[in-house]
Formats: structure tokens, sequence, C-alpha cells
């Protein structure tokens, strides 16, 4: 099964948590076992899954980013790149299974805009 979740930015560079909708659709999709993919598929935009970022350290995984980037002319698509556009977790008890402060994130580097990420939802159902 395959889900589009919308995604809207409202800047231009930011992390947005899509923890919940993910687990929605898994939900939803009534698999029991399995996997999920998660897929961003936009050049200057990214998903990660990392522990719980609060409002003030976003600067500070900005500054990295800027820190390792060799793209001075497009960043934005760099940044992107250094994340990744895909996450591959585990379905256990129709939920993904997270470390116990891990959240999944979709990143923007070239916002706001209105973005969509896939999930694919595989596996047993019952």
């Amino acid at each position: 099964m395959i889900v589009k979740i919308p995604v809207k930015s409202q800047k231009q560079e930011e992390a947005v948590d899509i923890t919940e909708e993910v687990q929605r659709a898994i939900k939803e999709s009534g698999v029991r076992e399995g996997f999920v993919i998660i897929y961003v598929p936009h050049d200057a935009a990214a998903v990660s899954i990392h522990r719980a970022l609060e409002e003030e350290e976003a600067p500070k995984l900005d500054e990295m980013l800027e820190a390792v980037n060799p793209d001075r002319i497009a960043p934005e698509y760099t940044k992107a790149a250094l994340v990744a556009p895909t996450e591959v977790g585990v379905v256990v008890d129709g939920k993904m299974v997270l470390g116990e402060d891990q959240r999944i994130y979709f990143y923007e580097f070239d916002g706001p805009k209105d973005r969509v990420v896939y999930v694919y939802i595989g596996g047993e159902k019952g």
C-alpha cells in the first residue's frame, strides 16, 4: 500500500515532524508485521529518523549542514543529499518501531512549498 502525506513547509529551511502521519498511515493500512519505506521525491527536501528536536536545536543542525556543504551555488540540493530522501523501518504490532525518543522528520531546504512524502507499507495484515 502506498500513502501520500502532504507537507506544507512554512520556512525556507525547516524540519517538520511527520511521525504521527506515518504511524496513522500504517494503522489505516491494517499491516501488523512488516516494513515501511518513507520516500521524499524532491531534490531540495529529505527525510530522517533521529531523536526529537527541540526548537532551539534546529539552528545547530543548519549550522552543521552549512559547515559540511561544499556547494555554495545551490546548497539546498547538497543539504538534501546529505540528509537523504529515503528511510526504511520495521512495523511490529501495527506501528513503526522507533526508539523511545525518536521521531521522523521531513526536511525542507528550499521552501516554503507544498510537498509530498510517499509511504510504502508492506507486510502481513491481521
